[in-house]
């Protein structure tokens, strides 16, 4: 072995320690970085020569740099982001529909029991216009308590109805970027960022859906839907897509599998914030909608059965109290247009001869008491009420638990993953001190090899 491959060893050695120093730079410059996976410069041996003495070294070459991460870590991080990302939109919906509910917002007790007093008090002077008008205004608010309930409902599931289509928006931008990651590895499979880029993508989509991810010896992840419907394939895209119901004008997630064969799987998706918006948007928010319309069709009912066999302080019956609808109640329900253009027109007595009888006035005090069937319940209206605030109540107490626990047991997990994939700072200066001393050994192996270079010349020139 001679002076030149003294030289080229070192030179080796110097672009290997520079190398190791750039990864350590690196890993340092990307300390705060979302998802960045620590990497490392992995030094191997290179290839001995065959020289007259035998085989011999030949220094030092980066086999390759890989990013350090623990694939099973990963895919459950992965996982309970889903369930994270699931009750966290629980919680927020929730907390939002609670306070549609809230008594101290509506009113809606509160106006019901005063509603039915005041046709207490007009039984004690059932021919007080003071006390009809009274009537007529705890009417007027119990149907605008039921009104703004309903709209506010409403307004929450057009929310998360928006959101639905937002969030397959999301989808689909990680899902080309996860495509365009697979093209970055099959054009450089040494690009290590990637890993920690697709690892990170992957970890984002999973909180917006339930997925099953592929990952190809190259680096490559294929994506697909928990139902087998793929996503992404190297780098082809199949996105996702929402289409408007006949039904309810709801949108519908749809798998476009081709440009003309789109498939609905909204009922396939089982996680994630899309799961959690859907059900919220279809179940949840729709059956505190029946519950309200099921309250407003029994008060409407029951109080127009009542009042329409009475005769007012006019002589004439027949007259509802409560406006006559046969759907939609709650969104419409309203004091009828006969009370509201003569207050003379409500009903107090059953009695055809005498203006002064009280008995429907009391019959209709009695029904704010009495067990009465509201949407196969049998129950009264103040009960009824409260079980609807008490329900919310405990669907919103529960997923708020839910959300901190699955967020704890999240955080566990990405600890544990930050002790694998994460950067310290102490360590990679320890790296890069090493390599800089071993870079400084390499410089001046260099030195002593141009030195020896430079006196065997001098030797040459003097035997001349």
């Amino acid at each position: 072995m001679g002076i030149n491959s003294i030289m080229s060893i070192a030179q080796g050695a110097l672009f290997a320690q520079q190398a190791a120093m750039q990864v350590t730079s690196n890993n340092v410059a990307n300390v705060n970085t979302e998802g960045y996976m620590r990497q490392e410069a992995v030094l191997d041996e290179s290839a001995s020569v065959q020289t007259s003495s035998g085989l011999m070294g030949s220094g030092v070459t980066v086999e390759k740099v890989m990013a350090q991460y623990d694939k099973f870590l990963e895919a459950s991080v992965a996982k309970e982001n889903n369930t994270t990302e699931e009750w966290k939109t629980y919680e927020q919906y929730f907390s939002t529909i609670e306070s549609a509910l809230n008594e101290n917002n509506t009113n809606l007790t509160s106006n019901i029991t005063a509603f039915f007093n005041a046709w207490q008090t007009l039984s004690v002077d059932p021919t007080s216009d003071t006390a009809r008008t009274a009537v007529e205004n705890q009417g007027i608010n119990v149907a605008s308590s039921i009104r703004n309930i309903y709209s506010e409902l409403k307004s929450v599931q057009t929310q998360a109805d928006s959101s639905v289509a937002q969030t397959v928006d999301d989808i689909n931008g990680i899902l080309h970027s996860i495509a365009q990651a697979n093209n970055n590895v099959y054009e450089s499979s040494s690009d290590v960022s990637v890993v920690s880029q697709s690892t990170q993508l992957v970890k984002e989509l999973s909180g917006l859906m339930d997925i099953q991810t592929f990952t190809d010896k190259n680096g490559g992840v294929t994506v697909m839907t928990s139902g087998g419907k793929t996503l992404v394939d190297k780098g082809t895209v199949n996105e996702l897509g929402v289409e408007k119901s006949a039904t309810d004008n709801l949108y519908r997630v749809v798998w476009k599998g081709s440009s003309s064969n789109s498939v609905d799987i909204t009922d396939s998706i089982k996680g994630g914030s899309l799961k959690s918006l859907i059900d919220i948007r279809d179940t949840q928010i729709s059956g505190f909608m029946d519950s309200v319309n099921d309250l407003a069709q029994s008060l409407m009912t029951q109080v127009n059965d009542l009042h329409n066999t009475g005769y007012n302080a006019n002589g004439t019956t027949g007259i509802d109290f409560f406006k006559n609808l046969t759907q939609d109640y709650a969104a419409n329900m309203d004091v009828s247009d006969e009370v509201k253009t003569d207050v003379g027109n409500i009903a107090a007595t059953s009695s055809a001869a005498s203006t002064s009888g009280n008995d429907i006035a009391l019959a209709l005090a009695d029904l704010g008491s009495s067990t009465i069937a509201i949407g196969g319940q049998s129950t009264t209206y103040t009960d009824y009420t409260a079980s609807i605030g008490s329900k919310i109540g405990n669907l919103s107490q529960n997923a708020q638990s839910l959300s901190e626990y699955h967020q704890n047991l999240l955080t566990e997990l990405e600890t544990q993953s930050n002790s694998v994939s994460g950067v310290s700072i102490d360590e990679e200066m320890t790296n890069l001190i090493k390599y800089q001393y071993a870079y400084q050994a390499a410089a001046r192996l260099l030195n002593t090899a141009d030195n020896l270079f430079t006196s065997l010349l001098a030797i040459g020139t003097v035997s001349g």
